[in-house]
C-alpha cells in the first residue's frame, strides 16, 4: 500500500453508559438511568457476557493492531471501573473513556476526538456492544476491505462496512438456542466507517441498520463475523432482517469453532 495511506483502526464499547437519548429502557432522567444500568445484578450479567463473549474476541483477534475505547459513566461504581481495567488490561491498546452523561453521540464523539490521529490519513471507526462477540479474523478482513475501497472513500464521502453473516444466540432458561443469520441490512456488531481523518463523523452518526441510506455501503457476507445475543436485558428487541436457519447443526457448530473462539456447547450454556 502507498504511503499515503495509513488507516487508524478504532472502535468503542458503550459499557452501561447512561446516556440521554439512544435508550428505550432505564427511565427518562438520569437519576432512574444511572439507577437501573448501574444496579448490581444488572452490572453482573453484564460482565458476564462481557467476559464469556466480547472480550475473548477481542482478545482472539489474528490482528491485535487496534485501538479499543470503552465509554462508560463519570458515576460507575469504583469496584466497577476497577473490575473492567483489570480485565481490559490484556488487550493491547484499550482504554477506558469516562465521562459525563450526555446526549449518545455528543459522548461518542468526545470519546473518539480523545484519541489522537496524528500520521493518520484515514480512520476506520467500529462499534461492538458488551454483549456480543466478532469473529477472529474481524480486524485483519475490515482493515483489508478498508485498502480495497481506498478508491471510494473520498472527502466528505465516507463508506460504511457491514458484516452481515452470523448467529444469533437466544438466551433462555435451560439450553440456549444457536441461530445462523444472512441480514438485509447491517447489523451493529463490527459495523464501521471508513473515513479520512478530516472527516467528522463515526459509526454511531447513524442507526446501523440505515447506514446504506446515507453513505456508500460494502456488505461483506463470506465468512460469519457476528454473535448477537438475545436476553432480557437488551435495550432494543433484536430482530434477524433477512435469512436464518439455513445451516444444519452440524455446519452451525462447525462455523462458529473455525470463525470464534467458542465452541457451540460454550454458547449453548451462557
Amino acid at each position: 500500500m502507498p504511503s499515503d495511506f495509513n488507516n487508524q483502526i478504532i472502535g468503542l464499547v458503550r459499557f452501561s453508559f447512561p446516556a440521554l437519548s439512544g435508550f428505550g429502557k432505564g427511565g427518562q432522567d438520569i437519576a432512574e438511568r444511572e439507577a437501573f444500568l448501574f444496579d448490581p445484578a444488572r452490572l453482573e450479567r453484564r460482565f458476564y457476557l462481557f467476559e464469556k463473549l466480547c472480550l475473548p474476541s477481542l482478545l482472539a483477534q489474528t490482528d491485535s493492531d487496534f485501538i479499543i475505547l470503552f465509554l462508560i459513566g463519570e458515576r460507575m461504581p469504583p469496584k466497577a471501573v476497577a473490575r473492567l481495567a483489570r480485565l481490559i488490561a490484556p488487550l493491547k491498546d484499550a482504554r477506558i473513556i469516562q465521562r459525563q452523561s450526555g446526549h449518545n453521540y455528543g459522548a461518542v464523539c468526545k470519546a473518539f476526538d480523545e484519541v489522537g490521529a496524528v500520521g493518520f490519513t484515514h480512520r476506520t471507526s467500529f462499534r461492538l456492544d458488551d454483549d456480543d462477540a466478532l469473529s477472529c479474523t474481524y480486524i485483519e478482513r475490515l482493515k483489508q476491505t478498508a485498502r480495497d475501497l481506498k478508491p471510494m472513500c473520498r472527502p466528505k464521502s465516507p463508506v460504511a462496512v457491514a458484516f452481515n453473516r452470523g448467529f444469533y444466540v437466544e438466551v433462555q432458561e435451560g439450553e440456549n438456542t444457536v441461530i445462523d443469520a444472512s441480514e438485509r441490512t447491517p447489523v451493529s456488531v463490527g459495523s464501521a466507517l471508513f473515513a479520512e481523518v478530516s472527516e467528522p463523523q463515526n459509526i454511531y452518526a447513524r442507526n446501523h441498520r440505515f447506514l446504506g441510506q446515507f453513505f456508500n455501503l460494502y456488505s461483506d457476507v463470506g465468512v460469519p463475523n457476528f454473535i448477537r445475543t438475545i436476553h432480557a436485558d437488551n435495550d432494543s428487541k433484536p430482530s434477524i432482517v433477512g435469512l436464518s436457519n439455513m445451516m444444519s447443526p452440524q455446519t452451525v457448530a462447525e462455523e462458529i469453532a473455525a470463525n470464534f473462539p467458542f465452541e457451540i456447547a460454550e454458547l449453548k450454556s451462557l
